[in-house]
């Protein structure tokens, strides 16, 4: 296993609008979101589903690109409103959540 997918291996929760309120409750400002395939690899151009990594701030190492959405967007209350409906959202959460 690649050293990248380890490190993608971490607790998930689906995301629903409770989800949401939680994230917008504790202070997170926006979401990192990856997409990943059926077996767990890093790809947006055939995505199985998105895990959505809560942030307060933008990371400032260039190393940290990556697609960005304010916990405030539309696109993610309509994720959250209905996650039964296409790819599948997760959110997930690590020990730097915990802040």
């Amino acid at each position: 296993m690649r050293t990248e997918d380890k490190e993608n291996f971490v607790p998930a929760t689906p995301f629903t609008l409770e989800e949401l309120e939680k994230l917008k409750a504790r202070g997170f400002n926006l979401v990192r979101v990856n997409a990943f395939t059926q077996d767990r690899h890093m790809d947006y151009m055939e995505p199985r589903y998105f895990m959505l990594t809560p942030l307060r701030n933008l990371p400032d190492d260039i190393n940290q690109k990556g697609i960005y959405e304010p916990i405030e967007s539309e696109l993610l209350k309509s994720w959250a409103t209905n996650p039964d409906e296409g790819i599948k959202v997760f959110v997930g959460h690590s020990p730097s959540d915990q802040v």
